[in-house]
């Protein structure tokens, strides 16, 4: 869901990104596989594997929290009742993080590797130059309507990435809404 820009060697076309990998904050270990990285893929899912164990420790520790509850009356809390919730909370971050560089690093590794944007794509050529991939040549600099050509492509990729990330605040907010007007009736029930 990133700016999706196209880069060539010898022939051999290749799909840069650029900007947050909405992709790998939804579908994991998923995106480096198809993206043909199985060096990546494997750290990947050995993080998702990291993950699935907090998830399992977490429901295995509310569950003790509820047996305390409903043989007791109440539960005090510990630090091993937190201990699930941080390290959820850390790989969460963890997760947005590499979300955020992901891209970033694949296609810096694309122009390492020798692929560069097709001659006459003005698109993937100002995106690159505007996040710095790339440098302007001194023609480029000098020259005011190729400037405002750049800007007009860097200035769509990047309203682009703005109402992903727009979009994508409204639907949690509206899923947060919907589950606190359930769980405020459920409640009310009892």
């Amino acid at each position: 869901m990133s700016v999706r820009i196209n880069l060539e060697k010898d022939g051999k076309k290749e799909s840069g990104f650029i900007g947050f990998s909405w992709t790998l904050l939804f579908f994991g270990f998923w995106v480096p596989l198809f993206r043909g990285r199985k060096k990546e893929f494997g750290l990947f899912f050995l993080f998702f594997l990291v993950k699935i164990g907090f998830i399992i420790y977490g429901v295995n520790s509310s569950g003790e929290i509820q047996e305390a509850i409903k043989m007791y009356g109440f539960y005090k809390p510990s630090y091993n009742s937190l201990i699930p919730t941080l390290l959820f909370i850390i790989v969460q971050g963890i997760e947005i993080w590499l979300s955020y560089y992901y891209n970033r690093h694949c296609t810096n590794t694309l122009l390492a590797d020798g692929y560069y944007p097709i001659e006459n794509d003005e698109y993937s050529i100002a995106v690159l130059k505007d996040h710095t991939y790339l440098p302007y040549t001194k023609e480029e600099l000098e020259d005011k309507s190729i400037r405002e050509k750049y800007k007009k492509h860097s200035d769509f990729a990047r309203k682009e990435e703005r109402d992903k990330f727009y979009t994508f605040f409204v639907i949690w907010f509206i899923i947060f809404a919907i589950i606190t007007i359930i769980g405020y009736i459920k409640f009310k029930r009892f």
